[in-house]
């Protein structure tokens, strides 16, 4: 089934972004419409599952838009009204006229996800749909190694009972991918699985009686949160089944749970911990990885289908990977979009290894900056601070929030100040970037 579809209308293209980039970051579907023409036409042709609309637009105002909708036919879905100037008449108003719900701007990231979930699971107030985060099936990590034979067999055996646990491995080695697959083979898979702050803010509203949470920086957790997570792992019941996962990502070497977390969160665990590998270190999987790659991908992102020479393929185990699968799997998108014989060469490979490895941790982050201004040295770092965290997380700015320790609705906006585009920033073009 499709992820919802939801239809922001607002005249300011600023706000209408700003809003569109953060729900589809959270995996809906998004069309914006800048007044209420355009909001019309799309409202009619693809029968949306949620409309925000704005109140004050420069052709015709939201409300009545709204009172025309509602006179033709019942609305085809909820309407949240959206306004930086409104008052109780207004908001009665538009409730009266068939309105779900009011907010206004600038609407605060909480208060928008919160209302979002909360409109969307209108009329089937048993549905905790929203609550869990799809996409298309998980599969086990693939490879011939007797590393990866193992991780499969500590993968099911988690699947199969409910115990909590923590992955630990360097960024790119797929940890989220494969909390998902226990996720879903698990006794938990039609139970909500949250992650990060979307789970931390549901366990603080009480609104997790029983599913998967898993937070993927635990070095970012504060005391109480830890304390939060805590208590509501202890206190599972035979009917509220509840499983905490934890992923810390650094250096191998250099992960030490029990020093990042309090004694009785530490204790939760009971010693399940799953040591993510680097690819390098089993660089043996390479081809079997360079064919689902491709095969998924092709499949997936519609590109034509491309297979990898023994040869190149020999030419990619002797690669580092830095990055780990992740970086791996962009590296194979690259040459799916390059196009070319169905064959991929030793030449092809070798070219973008060599763009790959031109580029240095941080690009353009050199001496210069220190003959600019203070203010633009600044905002120079935090440009390069943020691409560099954006391709550590594939562009996923929710991560990116929790890796860098600021509030996603901010977030945002610096990004947008900066000139940032997170989808631009994690294309494969862009993202193959040598971190060692």
């Amino acid at each position: 089934m499709p992820e919802p579809l939801i239809l922001i209308v607002d005249d300011e293209a600023d706000i209408r972004e700003l809003i569109s980039d953060i729900l589809a970051d959270e995996g809906y579907r998004v069309q914006t419409a800048a007044n209420a023409s355009e909001a019309d036409a799309a409202y009619r042709d693809l029968q949306p599952d949620l409309v925000l609309l704005d109140i004050w637009m420069p052709d015709s105002d939201g409300i009545t838009l709204l009172e025309q909708w509602q006179k033709q036919s019942p609305l085809c879905c909820p309407v949240v009204m959206m306004s930086g100037h409104g008052n109780v008449e207004t908001a009665v108003q538009a409730t009266r006229l068939g309105a779900l719900d009011f907010i206004e701007k600038p609407v605060a990231l909480n208060k928008l996800l919160a209302m979002t979930e909360r409109a969307l699971a209108h009329d089937q107030p048993s549905s905790k749909v929203m609550l869990v985060e799809q996409s298309l099936p998980y599969a086990l990590p693939s490879g011939n190694s007797d590393y990866r034979q193992a991780l499969r067999q500590q993968l099911q055996s988690l699947a199969g009972h409910l115990h909590h646990y923590a992955l630990a491995g360097e960024p790119g080695t797929c940890a989220r991918d494969l909390v998902h697959w226990v996720h879903e083979n698990s006794p938990l898979a039609n139970l909500p699985l949250l992650f990060d702050q979307r789970a931390l803010q549901a366990l603080a509203a009480d609104e997790v009686a029983s599913g998967s949470i898993c937070i993927s920086a635990v070095s970012l957790l504060k005391h109480e949160q830890q304390q939060l997570l805590h208590d509501w792992a202890s206190a599972a019941q035979p009917d509220q089944p509840r499983r905490l996962v934890l992923c810390s990502s650094g250096e191998v070497d250099d992960l030490n749970l029990q020093s990042t977390l309090t004694a009785s969160l530490y204790e939760l665990l009971d010693g399940t911990v799953v040591v993510l590998q680097p690819l390098r270190h089993h660089l043996i999987d390479v081809p079997v990885l360079l064919r689902q790659y491709s095969e998924m991908l092709s499949d997936r992102d519609n590109l034509p289908y491309r297979s990898f020479s023994l040869a190149a393929q020999n030419q990619l185990r002797q690669f580092a990977w830095p990055g780990n699968e992740c970086q791996l799997r962009r590296f194979v998108r690259q040459l799916l979009l390059l196009g070319g014989k169905q064959e991929i060469s030793t030449a092809e490979v070798q070219q973008q290894l060599q763009l790959l490895q031109q580029q240095p941790a941080v690009a353009g982050m050199d001496n210069d900056i220190f003959n600019l201004p203070l203010r633009q040295a600044r905002e120079a770092f935090e440009r390069h601070y943020l691409t560099h965290h954006l391709q550590q997380t594939d562009g996923n700015v929710g991560a990116l929030a929790d890796k860098v320790g600021m509030e996603r609705t901010h977030l945002y906006r610096k990004l947008r100040g900066l000139g940032l585009d997170p989808r631009q920033i994690s294309k494969p073009a862009e993202s193959l970037i040598n971190t060692d």
